[in-house]
């Protein structure tokens, strides 16, 4: 679809920067700082729930390129360890991160969320799973010495921020 200036239509919903910290803020307070609480309590000790999770652009353009896919679909999940996996970060156990997993649409010419299926490559068991890259299939984020293929603590989940370390909403 284009405009009358034969530029390209762009997808992007873009939404006010106000509603865009009262979505943050809802957030926070009805699952960030619950959850927080329950993982203090499970935990024993204080910990804080990571608030975002960034991925640079280069990670996301060489995810799409690998699996030749059209999208990236976002799966909330909890950093722990699991069998053949340890959290390189103990802090960050049972905390909240994302999965990040490669699309392809079923129709090319309009790549959307309805017609996109995950460009998922699982092995039946008892499959090697590591290549000699160091990737697996096409689960991104950087992977564990182990090579498990769910290093959730690899991911860069972010804190509340310092008010002088820049504005985030």
């Amino acid at each position: 679809m284009e405009d009358s200036n034969n530029r390209k239509k762009s997808k992007l919903t873009l939404i006010p920067i106000k509603l865009a910290k009262e979505m943050v803020d809802a957030y926070n307070v009805q699952r960030r700082l619950p959850a927080a609480k329950e993982r203090s309590k499970i935990l024993g000790k204080k910990v804080e729930e990571p608030r975002s999770v960034w991925v640079s652009k280069e990670a996301i353009l060489e995810l799409l390129e690998i699996n030749k896919a059209d999208g990236v679909r976002f799966y909330y999940a909890i950093a722990d360890d699991y069998p053949d996996s340890r959290l390189k970060n103990p802090d960050l156990k049972l905390a909240h991160t994302l999965v990040m997993v490669a699309t392809k649409s079923k129709n090319p010419e309009d790549p959307t969320m309805e017609n996109s299926v995950d460009c998922l490559n699982i092995p039946k068991k008892g499959e090697a799973t590591d290549k000699s890259d160091g990737k697996i299939g096409p689960i991104i984020m950087p992977i564990s010495s182990s090579n498990a293929g769910l290093p959730a603590d690899d991911l860069n989940m972010c804190p509340p921020p310092f008010p002088e370390e820049g504005t985030l909403l």
